[in-house]
């Protein structure tokens, strides 16, 4: 593995075709939310098999707390999009057919000299896309287990999330500093209408002004307006809440969907 693939330093921003053909960057795929990252061997390795069915088993836990998963293999993109489907993944399976990135980032498995493939390691990638933890599974206990993948999330979401604990933001004073939370230049803060934040993310681009709509709930549709611009220790924060009225609290919409349940 490449010196420089340690926790605390950014990954690269891949690009590799998808199932489609289509290239991907791993920013477009993360959209600034946590990313859980595999490269597998491939769709012929039974053990992956059972390592991509536990993160298939994840995806609607991973989507409901607003992160993402990626798989990256040796494989064709026609090749993935089967297994892709076979296991019935939402999540995106990007192909190195001619192993440039397995080179630059030194993950071949050396010992297999027929299929060449990617060693079995699993990234969990910040916000920012920092590495937070990494796993190698060339043993197959090497790999993550399905709650080590959620305690990885879980210490990212705590440190970047200061409405992990929600109580103790809101009685301070509703949201926390600029500085708190995400390690970036620029956040964006969702508040409700009272000045209580809900979360927080990476904002790209030039600071908006105040009055400035900055996207729409995807719950219901309303626009989430800029209230005001707060700086503090080098770090600016652009607060936001909704506007607009609410409409039936019956007829709001939901950004997940869960697939279905096996008896």
């Amino acid at each position: 593995m490449r010196e420089d693939l340690v926790p605390g330093n950014a990954f690269p921003d891949l690009r590799l075709p998808e199932t489609t053909g289509k290239e991907l960057a791993l920013s477009e795929i993360a959209r600034a939310q946590p990313l859980v990252l595999a490269f597998v061997r491939g769709w012929w390795c039974p053990k992956e098999q059972v390592r991509l069915s536990n993160l298939v088993s994840l995806q609607d836990e991973v989507q409901r707390e607003f992160g993402r998963i990626a798989v990256v293999t040796v494989d064709e993109p026609y090749v993935n999009g089967a297994l892709r489907a076979g296991l019935g993944a939402d999540f995106p399976f990007l192909s190195d057919v001619e192993r440039r990135v397995a080179d630059d980032l030194d993950l071949l498995e050396l010992t297999d000299e027929t299929h060449r493939p990617f060693l079995p390691f699993t990234f969990v990638l910040d916000s920012r896309l920092v590495v937070h933890r990494i796993w190698c599974g060339f043993w197959y206990w090497g790999n993550p287990t399905p709650d080590e993948l959620r305690l990885a999330l879980r210490e990212i979401n705590r440190g970047e999330q200061p409405s992990y604990d929600p109580q103790a933001v809101w009685e301070a004073g509703g949201a926390a500093p600029p500085d708190a939370g995400i390690d970036t230049p620029v956040v964006w803060i969702r508040e409700d209408s009272q000045g209580h934040e809900l979360w927080r993310g990476v904002h790209q681009g030039e600071v908006p002004e105040v009055g400035d709509e900055l996207g729409r709930s995807f719950v219901d549709g309303r626009p989430w307006i800029v209230r005001r611009i707060e700086r503090a220790n080098g770090r600016t924060a652009i607060h936001l809440s909704k506007e607009g009225p609410l409409g039936d609290p019956r007829l709001v919409g939901h950004h997940m969907t869960a697939g279905p349940r096996v008896p």
